[in-house]
């Protein structure tokens, strides 16, 4: 039943009902009857503008314990409009997206859906690995959840995994992402776009469209850790005297890595999530080459 899930043990040896809103029809945001769902939303509109703090109600109404001290870095993400059960689509190509570190490493599982959506599917979260051990878990991972996938896989990581040394690059002398080519994985990276530019992308995706539908699609069961870390964990941090900081908390692991490895997703898959607006893209500052009868090749990254 939607709304209503039940863990027959929880870790304290109690049976745990969580019961949310959605249960309700007439409170589901996506029942099947539009009329339904539009009075849903109405409803839900307001009682979220009855609570001051967006904190207060994501806790009483959303039933998220997992808010972080500080102001959330994407207060727009809600779990019931962008958590889904999303399946793979064994037609479309596997994107991964990577974020290296001795802390925490990250790979996210993900795939465009309809109506250039993105649906995120799976995380794989390491601890104390080196860049190779983790890789190698993700191909065997790969290889046990994505059997015979087709399309095949693009990866996309951080550029400073380009020149940055790791832990494993300290020991082999050698960097993360020659690490993921000897291993048959040639992620690519999108210099020259700040941590901010990677968060409004996330933004745009989290907003609905006309249609009342997000860009963005997460699994919840696939992706705990990084629907905990949308909800609240990742956070702006708050000084003594309520001054809110200007940049989030990237000291908080894994959470931090996990927001990294999305943005470094979604900055790859950009053009594709939202090709009106990023239909030409930035221009490189190399010389204009000319072809075929003196027209200007143009030239974009």
């Amino acid at each position: 039943m939607k709304g209503l899930q039940v863990v027959p043990e929880n870790p304290m040896g109690f049976t745990s009902v969580r019961l949310h809103f959605s249960a309700d029809p007439l409170k589901d945001p996506d029942n099947l009857d539009p009329i339904l769902a539009e009075r849903a939303r109405d409803w839900l509109h307001k009682q979220r503008i009855s609570y001051p703090d967006p904190n207060d109600f994501e806790r009483e109404m959303e039933i998220n314990f997992h808010v972080g001290k500080g102001r959330r870095v994407f207060p727009q993400f809600s779990e019931t409009v962008h958590g889904r059960t999303l399946e793979p689509n064994r037609r479309k190509i596997l994107y991964r997206g990577w974020d290296f570190g001795w802390h925490a490493l990250v790979a996210l599982f993900a795939q465009i859906g309809t109506k250039d959506r993105l649906h995120l599917l799976r995380e794989s979260v390491g601890n104390q690995l080196t860049t190779r051990d983790f890789a190698q878990k993700i191909v065997q991972m790969t290889a046990d959840q994505y059997p015979n996938h087709a399309p095949g896989c693009e990866d996309y990581c951080d550029p400073a995994g380009q020149y940055v040394k790791s832990i494993e690059s300290e020991k082999n002398e050698k960097r993360d992402t020659e690490v993921l080519e000897s291993l048959g994985i040639f992620a690519k990276c999108e210099p020259g776009w700040s941590r901010k530019d990677g968060r409004t992308i996330i933004h745009d995706l989290l907003s609905l469209r006309l249609d009342n539908t997000p860009g963005l699609y997460i699994d919840p069961v696939g992706c705990p850790l990084l629907t905990r870390a949308l909800l609240g964990q990742y956070v702006f941090k708050e000084t003594k005297d309520g001054r809110v900081a200007d940049d989030p908390d990237d000291e908080t692991h894994p959470w931090a890595d996990l927001i990294a490895a999305l943005r470094y997703l979604v900055t790859g898959l950009r053009r594709a999530l939202m090709p009106h607006r990023f239909k030409y893209g930035a221009q490189t500052t190399d010389p204009v080459a000319y072809t075929g009868y003196g027209t200007i090749d143009a030239r974009h990254r």
